[in-house]
């Protein structure tokens, strides 16, 4: 399999698990389900970051910290879709889990001024209008610089 055949399988099993599951799999997870070695998943979880398609956790290149919308760890952003709740990465992308799924979905978060909690839906592919303001600290251009604390 040639490595962008092997990033294209990887990434594709990658998202299949996380829709199924609400879990992002590990390296030796996506080696087993695609008969490859550990290593050569973890060559691609390398390749996918450096096409900022995927997030290897800080300091274990085996597990995945973000597959955009998708967050691989816990986090204040639970988005409800069918029976299965699923971690955002920030509430833009809470928005986008729903899209990803082809579904309707709920976004539990908090404001990030009051910390109140909020919910917001997605329904027929598009956000249910609602009085809200959505703030990103840091301007888009320079999201990947830090993507973790963006």
């Amino acid at each position: 399999m040639s490595t962008m055949d092997l990033d294209t399988a990887v990434k594709l099993n990658i998202y299949q698990t996380l829709a199924e599951k609400a879990q992002a799999p590990s390296a030796a997870q996506v080696a087993r389900a695609l008969g490859v070695a550990v290593e050569e998943v973890e060559a691609a979880f390398q390749s996918l970051h450096r096409k900022r398609l995927l997030v290897p956790e800080p300091g274990d290149p085996s597990r995945i910290r973000m597959a955009p919308p998708f967050s691989g760890v816990e986090t204040p952003f639970r988005v409800k879709v069918r029976d299965k709740i699923y971690s955002a990465n920030c509430v833009w992308d809470a928005l986008g889990v729903p899209a990803a799924l082809h579904a309707d979905g709920v976004v539990e978060a908090a404001d990030g001024h009051t910390g109140e909690p909020m919910t917001l839906e997605v329904r027929g592919g598009k956000p249910v209008p609602q009085p809200c303001a959505i703030h990103f600290a840091v301007p888009a251009a320079r999201w990947w610089d830090d993507i973790v604390y963006t």
